[in-house]
């Protein structure tokens, strides 16, 4: 499971979803999840959410995908602030 702090550009981030080989499952706050890639109504819950501290979880069902959504990670990262 990968647990994603922010995520500054959603649309980019649905299009890794749609380029990626296996399913990508959106954890909602009641413990359920939903396919990201099949269903478009966790797409546009996507969208619309804010994301509070605890950030958005995600779990990839083809670990091929991981390098995908790491490079995003580690690119959302770079456009944060510094701080000592």
């Amino acid at each position: 499971m990968l647990q994603m702090m922010m995520l500054p550009d959603r649309e980019r981030f649905l299009n890794i979803v749609d380029h990626s080989r296996g399913g990508v499952l959106l954890r909602l706050p009641n413990g359920t999840d939903c396919n990201l890639k099949t269903d478009p109504g966790a797409r546009q819950l996507l969208r619309l959410m804010e994301l509070g501290p605890e950030g958005l979880s995600i779990s990839l069902t083809d670990p091929k995908d991981l390098p995908l959504y790491l490079h995003y990670m580690m690119e959302a990262g770079q456009d944060m602030p510094f701080i000592e």
